[in-house]
């Protein structure tokens, strides 16, 4: 059996290849690299047999005086969001190599750090493997960003930097507390620190450091106001991925630490719960008056991770796998809405959505691939992003069936600014000078393609994809059973 750490090693590679060969080849290694580790994934999850064991590990000692290793392993948490990873990758590549010959190699090197990272992140088995690997991950995309992004990327980032130190630092406390109340005398995996009883006052501090650094990475109300910002003055390639990939960091770590902080969960459920469906209502609303594509995404991004929060923080079986399942749904949907933005942007050099109107008649292919996406973004039954929302309102009817109705509206609002979106940017007046646009290119076109058939398949035959989402949520619960 393949051990994790091949997975985690691949792009690492690939990245020292990309800077012992010449610039002109950095897009090709960097995408050689991205598409090896993705067919190397399918080949791991082929052979996942499920249930609650972690597979294809790797650990070695780190910090002995505190039993800690650095532990990966592949589970059913773990492997959607790897997925999500190992596709999303290669699209950014993709979407980069039409200004490859304004990009240095440093940047591909980047990309596969940053691959390297998430992979890591979302294999981690253990809560200090967890912490280092949520840091590495932003750096690479923090430069790429730096380096490439808008005129006014460095105060963007600025704000951002900020928010990610008081995040990362809750995050380090809460860690440390954590383990100042335990007493392990074994290696602490996952397993094992799930099994740890915590009274409810500690609990509740830990799940306050923690949930305000998940809260700032996702972004998820009311830190969120870093990200419009950076969506805009981002380098749009590197953007695809922190949007698809990088935002599903902090929702994924609530999901991981559940089971630590449960109690103080159902504690302030109706809080938390309340506090998510203002933010899914309060983007939405922002998100239908934009005129910036990018910033219309932004908010509409703000708005899928309220719900997602919604569904985790609602503790139920629907509502733990609809949040599962809505966050690789979304990844792929969000993905393919930037990617299509950037195919405008580069060609109109014009965020607004009245900046491409008319071009449906040109590029009758562009708007076909926008429209299915859309349809998944504002979760039409038969799309990936129904399956998700549904069970995610199903579970919040369970604890109450007005918060499930009142966070149903967002689904009304998401079409309205959707439509709106693609009504502005598709249809109307043809300026002159979109008449000469050039068609999609193949990169392009392949990325717009798969997506959509995603999007569709995901939408049509979703059950083996909740059968591994109830395998990975209801382990928080067999865990502490189990060890108790």
């Amino acid at each position: 059996m393949l051990s994790i750490i091949y997975l985690i090693l691949v792009p690492l590679i690939f990245g020292l290849l990309i800077i012992l060969f010449k610039n002109k080849w950095s897009s090709g290694i960097a995408l050689a690299g991205s598409a090896i580790n993705l067919f190397l994934f399918f080949f791991m999850l082929s052979q996942y047999n499920g249930g609650l064991r972690i597979e294809n590990q790797f650990s070695i000692p780190w910090i002995p005086e505190l039993n800690v290793d650095l532990h990966f392993g592949l589970d059913a948490l773990g492997i959607f969001m790897i997925l999500l990873s190992s596709l999303i990758l290669p699209v950014g590549i993709l979407a980069s190599i039409k200004y490859s010959k304004f990009r240095r190699k440093s940047y591909y090197v980047l990309m596969m750090i940053g691959l390297t990272s998430l992979i890591g992140f979302f294999s981690a088995q253990n809560d200090l493997t967890f912490y280092v690997f949520f840091e590495l991950a932003l750096i690479p995309f923090y430069f790429m960003v730096l380096m490439y992004g808008g005129s006014d990327r460095k105060r963007a980032l600025f704000k951002f930097f900020l928010y990610t130190v008081f995040g990362s630092f809750l995050m380090l406390a809460s860690i440390i507390y954590f383990r100042s109340l335990i007493n392990i005398g074994a290696t602490s995996d996952w397993s094992i620190l799930y099994g740890v009883e915590l009274n409810l006052k500690s609990q509740t501090w830990i799940m306050l450091g923690l949930l305000i650094a998940f809260a700032i990475k996702s972004p998820l109300f009311p830190f969120h106001t870093w990200q419009a910002d950076l969506y805009s003055e981002g380098d749009r390639p590197a953007i695809i991925i922190i949007a698809a990939v990088l935002s599903k960091m902090g929702v994924f770590g609530i999901l991981r630490f559940f089971n630590i902080f449960e109690n103080a969960i159902l504690q302030y459920q109706t809080p938390l719960i309340v506090l998510s469906i203002i933010g899914i209502i309060y983007a939405a609303l922002i998100a239908w008056r934009q005129s910036s594509m990018t910033r219309l995404l932004a908010y509409s991004s703000l708005s899928h991770m309220g719900m997602i929060a919604a569904g985790i923080f609602s503790a139920s079986v629907s509502g733990l796998q609809g949040s599962l399942f809505q966050m690789l749904s979304h990844g792929l949907v969000i993905a393919g809405l930037f990617m299509v933005v950037d195919s405008i942007m580069s060609r109109t050099n014009n965020s607004s959505i009245y900046g491409s109107s008319g071009i449906a008649t040109s590029q009758p292919r562009l708007a076909t691939y926008f429209f299915i996406l859309c349809l998944g973004s504002v979760g039409l039954p038969l799309t990936s992003g129904f399956i998700g929302e549904f069970d995610i309102l199903l579970g919040l009817s369970s604890i109450n069936w007005i918060l499930a109705l009142v966070a149903g509206t967002s689904i009304i609002l998401s079409a309205i600014y959707i439509f709106r979106f693609y009504q502005k940017s598709m249809f109307g007046d043809n300026h002159p000078e979109n008449k000469s646009w050039t068609a999609i290119t193949l990169n392009e076109e392949y990325v717009l393609i798969i997506l959509s058939i995603l999007v569709i398949i995901l939408g049509f035959f979703p059950a083996s994809w909740l059968e591994l989402a109830d395998q990975a949520t209801s382990t928080f619960v067999q865990l502490k059973s189990k060890i108790q």
